[in-house]
């Protein structure tokens, strides 16, 4: 859920409100101990989509105080930052694509390890093209959900991040792993 596709330019009213309220970024990260310097630029956005949100719904404003929707707001940032790290970690544990330029290798390396480079970009290409196949079968829900799990999301994470109910998830991705079996022949 990317919540900086949805920002807009504030009004004038929300720029104000912002302003006024600008310091409980700073305090939201001090009680959540974050680095402001490495934190600032992944809460901000959501801060910003809260003060819209707030002043654009009157239930809310009487339900809640600003404050306690801006955290709300912020610590989701904070969680889906951190569960986008945790898949990019798998993803690179699982051997993801790692390419290297043979152009420029070939200036440090001996000609086997060069030979060697080249059939791995090879079946990088081949990896690449397979890819492309399997996605050009799929549907558009089912191409997230593959995109996802290629990253190292699990079917939960990827209902969470994509609205969809966790059943779906599953019997979509039952669906993916057909249409990979059939093109790699399997």
């Amino acid at each position: 859920m990317e919540n900086k596709g949805q920002l807009r330019p504030l009004t004038r009213e929300e720029r104000k409100f912002s302003e006024e309220n600008y310091h409980l970024i700073m305090d939201f990260m001090k009680k959540s101990k974050l680095d402001a310097e490495e934190f600032f630029d992944i809460v901000v956005f959501d801060f910003l989509l809260s003060v819209e949100k707030y002043l654009n719904d009157p239930q809310l404003q009487a339900k809640c105080s600003f404050e306690a929707v801006s955290y709300m707001y912020m610590k989701r940032a904070v969680f889906v930052y951190f569960r986008k790290q945790k898949a990019q970690k798998r993803s690179t544990e699982a051997g993801a694509d790692m390419s290297f330029d043979t152009n420029v290798l070939d200036l440090f390396t001996p000609d086997s390890f060069k030979d060697q480079l080249i059939m791995e970009n090879t079946s990088s290409l081949e990896y690449r093209e397979m890819v492309e196949q399997i996605e050009k079968e799929l549907t558009e829900e089912q191409r997230k959900i593959f995109s996802d799990k290629i990253e190292g999301y699990s079917l939960r994470e990827i209902a969470e991040n994509h609205g969809i109910k966790q059943k779906r998830v599953y019997k979509q991705f039952d669906k993916v792993k057909r249409i990979v079996a059939d093109v790699m022949e399997i």
